[in-house]
């Protein structure tokens, strides 16, 4: 995707929503509480893109496919039209590079969180 091509604009578009975020909602301006808002983006970005990752590597494919032949003996009102096999799955639904993406963004945003903890604990 074209938007997703500037991985480091967005890093920084990150880092922004982060102190937007750390001023808004820290009841006290301090490190502990910048770490937190960084932990709530990070881990979003993270859990995001290996969630993608195991969607894209297959996962959830042969339940998909077993339910759509499921509900296609079932059904009362079948279209004969719809064709359930040749639907695609949900790993040819993802593509890669928003897969990419995602964990770089988690990725370095984890990276930036480790250091501030490492700067945190030993102060």
């Amino acid at each position: 995707m074209v938007i997703f091509k500037n991985k480091w604009f967005f890093l920084g578009l990150n880092v922004l929503l982060v102190v937007l975020l750390f001023n808004i909602r820290a009841p006290e301006k301090d490190l502990f509480h910048f770490i937190n808002q960084l932990f709530y983006i990070a881990y979003f970005y993270l859990l995001l893109g290996l969630l993608m990752l195991v969607i894209r590597g297959g996962f959830f494919d042969s339940i998909t496919y077993s339910f759509r032949r499921v509900y296609h003996r079932v059904a009362k009102t079948s279209d004969y039209m719809e064709d359930w096999k040749t639907k695609p799955l949900p790993s040819e639904n993802i593509n890669g590079s928003v897969v990419s993406f995602f964990l770089f963004q988690g990725f370095f945003l984890m990276l930036g969180l480790m250091g501030l903890l490492l700067l945190y604990y030993q102060g």
